[in-house]
């Protein structure tokens, strides 16, 4: 069984009879032990409090050395934590309602001192201290909280009516305190009209029926403009099942719901996409798929990390790792979006019967270079090569992932396309002024994202070889033979030739 510690007791008494008086008093008391000091000055006073801890003091006002409420001032600010029992005469009975005004626990008349007063106001100044320092450390940290917070507090009052809200609440409705007035009903005010209603009966379901509080809803700015938010909260309620209190945070949510009719939109673009591919040969739907893959999969993946970092984040405290999470999640959706748009728009000339290979590619150039910075050189033989309709849409294709793998990886702000018959070859070279590669590189048939490119040489019974070196750039060609890119499209019959 444990044994309650000794109290430690500082008494500042420079009367040897009252210092006495108090000690016997001390010894009589049975509910707890005690550790007496005895100090006859404030100086010694001081010197004891700044080099041991006390429980409690029983300060006397009137010493040698310190007089009245300064007394009680100066040991204040020497220890300003340990709980002080003022000791006064009857002359002094104001002096002691001003100390406890500045922070004493009580005060005790000198004339009156005996075991069970002085007992029961040890305890009560103890504990009544103790219960001041929790409830400091309580407001302290909600202070810090609402200081820190990257979410609007608020805490509102049914009753009256009465709403708290902290200064980034204000911020991120766009509102000085001036301009918004402490009160729930000044807060529905700036409520978009069409979602009041739908606020109000989430309030009413939440403090009537207990249900959770969790609702989205624009607000209007100083500015006029209206942003999103999302509000959760929770209510307290008394022995009656009245709502007396209800604490809450808000959210900016309006880049997300912007992100997510971004990715609204995507989806149905990238569903419209699906469904004119169907009617595309399975090779092509292939690469497709394989570009699909590269562009979008890693991005979902890291999508889905950062939601559930957000996620994580807002339900435990709400700081900068969660406004971190909610910028790389804005971030990916951008490039979902551009993935998705980027692949529907190279799709275009494919789908265009009408379109020829050359000046596809001549579009796909002027695309591409608006897109990435990019300049783009070409040579093209218009009318020195006759590429069936097979073989034109092979070497565009390998134009344009030969152009966005120089994107992707090369670091390049020139690229040169070059398209030229030699007897008895058709050509196809590629070219770039980045930052090139080891030899070895050249012999790994998936570096560089060739592996596509390779296959679709191969379609045509032809071959693909590279060059590159470190900071020399990389270029690549493709040797077609002209006897099959040439070939009438219901006579193509060359090794590895795949018919349409």
């Amino acid at each position: 069984m444990n044994t309650p510690s000794p109290i430690e007791v500082l008494l500042v008494e420079d009367s040897p009879t009252d210092a006495l008086i108090i000690g016997e008093a001390l010894i009589d008391i049975s509910e707890f032990s005690h550790t007496l000091t005895h100090a006859e000055s404030l100086a010694e006073a001081l010197a004891r409090a700044e080099g041991a801890r006390f429980d409690v003091v029983l300060l006397d006002l009137g010493l040698p050395d310190g007089n009245g409420i300064d007394t009680f001032r100066r040991f204040r600010q020497v220890a300003p934590d340990t709980p002080v029992l003022v000791l006064t005469g009857l002359a002094d009975i104001s002096v002691g309602v001003v100390a406890i005004q500045e922070g004493a626990q009580d005060y005790v008349l000198k004339r009156e001192i005996e075991a069970p007063l002085i007992s029961r106001a040890i305890r009560y100044a103890i504990e009544r201290n103790r219960a001041l320092t929790a409830l400091a450390a309580s407001e302290e940290r909600f202070q810090l909280a609402v200081t820190g917070a990257s979410a609007g507090l608020w805490d509102w009052d049914p009753r009256t009516d009465e709403l708290y809200l902290s200064p980034h609440f204000r911020e991120i409705v766009g509102h000085h305190e001036d301009e918004l007035p402490s009160q729930m009903r000044a807060h529905l005010e700036i409520i978009h009209g069409d979602d009041v209603e739908r606020v109000m009966r989430a309030l009413r379901a939440h403090t009537q029926d207990r249900h959770p509080y969790d609702i989205e809803y624009r607000v209007r700015t100083r500015a006029g403009e209206y942003r999103w938010i999302q509000s959760r909260a929770q209510a307290l309620w008394d022995a009656s099942g009245t709502a007396y209190r209800m604490v809450g945070w808000i959210l900016d949510v309006t880049e997300r719901r912007r992100a997510d009719e971004a990715l609204r939109q995507s989806t149905e673009e990238l569903q419209r996409l699906s469904a004119n591919i169907q009617h595309i040969r399975e090779e092509e739907k292939t690469r497709i798929a394989r570009e699909l893959h590269d562009d979008l999969g890693q991005l979902l993946t890291a999508l889905k990390i950062d939601m559930i970092h957000f996620e994580q984040a807002i339900e435990g405290t709400i700081d900068e790792s969660a406004a971190g999470a909610l910028r790389n999640v804005y971030g990916l959706i951008d490039q979902l979006v551009g993935s998705v748009r980027r692949i529907a728009a190279d799709l275009r000339p494919v789908m265009l019967d009408d379109l020829g290979p050359i000046p596809a590619i001549d579009w796909f150039i002027h695309e591409f270079s608006a897109r990435h910075g990019i300049a783009v050189n070409a040579h093209l033989d218009i009318n020195e090569v006759a590429f069936n309709r097979d073989s034109g849409t092979e070497v565009f294709r390998m134009v344009q992932e030969g152009l966005t793998n120089i994107a992707r990886h090369s670091g390049a702000s020139e690229a040169e396309i070059e398209i030229a018959r030699d007897e008895p070859f058709c050509l196809v070279k590629i070219r770039d002024n980045g930052r090139g590669a080891l030899p070895d590189a050249r012999r790994n048939r998936k570096s560089f994202g060739l592996l596509g490119m390779r296959e679709r040489a191969a379609r045509l019974g032809g071959e693909l070889s590279v060059a590159t070196a470190p900071g020399e750039g990389f270029a690549l060609t493709v040797r077609l033979p002209l006897a099959v890119v040439e070939a009438p499209d219901t006579d193509v019959s060359a090794p590895g030739i795949v018919k349409h």
